[in-house]
């Protein structure tokens, strides 16, 4: 019986170390496999993230770039603010010109009606006058004729003694 089982131990000893030797080359196999798909995962995410990098590279220069624009913007609503503010003041010096000169033209536009009706009434008045002037001036001239007439009369009335004479005169 030790001979039986001593081959029997001798090939169970044997189907053993075939069954660890197809263990090992199973495992063999299998681990070759995992390593090939997670060597080949590993690519893929190493393809990836080299994608990845690359975007935000370029995510990060184009975020630089605006982000230096927006500090340009900043910058110039900052100077459109200071220049929008310098010239509300000056809209407001201005508007409080205009109403000054509003007022002003209003009050020289009353004197100037006041100035105008009173040269009106003096041109009125200077009108009268002068045909007052040329009326006198008439009766002034009809009076010196008259006068003359007078003069002449009395001249004549001075130089004839004879009453006849003087009828004449």
């Amino acid at each position: 019986m030790s001979s039986f089982m001593g081959k029997k131990v001798n090939m169970f000893l044997l189907l053993m170390l075939m069954l660890v030797l197809i263990g090992f080359g199973a495992v063999s196999v299998y681990s070759q496999y995992t390593y090939k798909s997670l060597k080949s995962q590993h690519d893929n995410a190493t393809v990836s993230l080299g994608t990845c990098q690359e975007t935000l590279t370029l995510t990060n220069s184009s975020l630089t770039k605006l982000r230096s624009e927006l500090n340009s913007t900043t910058t110039d609503i900052r100077k459109y603010d200071t220049l929008y503010e310098q010239k509300a003041a000056e809209l407001a010096e201005k508007s409080t010109q205009l109403t000054s000169t509003q007022a002003d033209l209003q009050r020289v536009t009353l004197q100037k009606e006041v100035y105008k009706k009173q040269i009106d009434e003096a041109y009125a008045k200077m009108i009268a006058l002068n045909r007052t002037v040329t009326t006198l001036s008439l009766q002034v001239d009809d009076l010196e004729e008259e006068v003359n007439d007078l003069k002449e009369k009395v001249t004549c009335l001075r130089n004839t003694g004879d009453p006849l004479e003087a009828a004449e005169c």
